[in-house]
């Protein structure tokens, strides 16, 4: 299928490891907005993340493929990570995105990024010039988020899915893991064999 008829969606994130709950939700939302594709974006330098310890660029692709292997919808862009600079929605947009050439791009972003959606770099200009597809998270009302002031101007450009959501996080598996404890079911048994063979958390 040529890209230019396609619908494309970014899901972006450290991946640090990716799981089950990344997994469903974009499964679900390739399917609710009959997404041709949804590319995986492993960040290079999340700038919302500096201090933190994140694994090698190469173990969270790595983890990656083995997670997505099995899916057609699912692709993966180092994009990002090969810029090696803080990695900034922004920048993606104006960089990468059209390099796509597609019919229709959709970042893909949980309630939280929405609500600080205002301290990212140049919001104003992403939020008028990409669309976003904004998955709903416990703790968040994201019609209520919806129903700030500033982002009324850009309404249009963002849909609220309120699928699914697995209440899984990276860090609980990395600290799980820590512990000795199990991780079995929490991200695909691939990857969990590619953590304990390279011992990544400990």
């Amino acid at each position: 299928m040529s890209n230019k008829k396609c619908r494309i969606g970014i899901f972006g994130g450290t991946f640090d490891p990716v799981h089950h709950g990344h997994l469903i939700m974009a499964e679900q939302v390739q399917s609710h907005f009959s997404l041709d594709r949804i590319i995986f974006m492993p960040a290079g330098i999340p700038p919302h993340k500096i201090g933190e310890k994140i694994s090698d660029n190469k173990s969270r692709i790595e983890m990656l493929k083995l997670a997505l292997q099995d899916n057609p919808f699912f692709r993966i862009s180092t994009w990002e990570i090969d810029q090696q600079d803080y990695s900034y929605s922004v920048r993606t947009l104006r960089e990468f995105v059209p390099s796509l050439n597609a019919a229709e791009i959709f970042f893909i972003i949980g309630a939280d990024s929405l609500a600080n959606i205002f301290s990212w770099r140049e919001p104003e200009y992403l939020l008028k010039n990409s669309k976003f597809i904004v998955v709903n998270r416990p703790g968040y009302d994201l019609d209520n988020i919806m129903k700030k002031e500033k982002l009324r101007p850009f309404l249009d450009n963002i849909f609220a899915f309120a699928g699914p959501y697995i209440d899984i996080s990276s860090s609980l598996i990395r600290d799980e893991f820590k512990n000795g404890f199990s991780i079995r079911y929490l991200t695909p048994d691939p990857v969990i064999r590619f953590i304990k063979k390279n011992d990544l958390y400990n």
